[in-house]
């Protein structure tokens, strides 16, 4: 899985929906972690400009310690974002979004 950098200065981001823990085990309910241990969430994300009108959302996957407490309809910016491409055995494939950390967009910090 090779991991593509989006160059996201000209983009703005809303979030249009809740995280949500990104589950690894849908029997106990566990919770997908990265390699260094801490909980994976989803969050979707309305993306301007976006020239795909039947798929305006992104589900984007990142990393936090604690639950993410994100507002629905607040403007973030996702450090590091990377797209990749994922394929299953069924023939199911697409495109997939991650990044480091999902901060406010008026925090310009790195």
């Amino acid at each position: 899985m090779r991991n593509i950098p989006v160059d996201t200065a000209s983009m703005a981001f809303m979030v249009a929906g809740e995280a949500e823990p990104k589950i690894a085990d849908k029997a106990t309910g566990e919770v997908k972690k990265d390699a260094e241990g801490r909980d994976l969430y989803t969050l979707p994300l309305l993306v301007t400009p976006n020239d795909d009108r039947r798929n305006p959302v992104i589900m984007v996957t990142f990393p936090s310690v604690d639950f993410p407490q994100i507002v629905m309809g607040s403007k973030v910016r996702p450090v590091g974002l990377v797209c990749f491409f994922w394929q299953i055995n069924s023939g199911n494939a697409g495109l997939g979004f991650r990044c480091e950390a999902v901060r406010p967009a008026s925090d310009k910090a790195a």
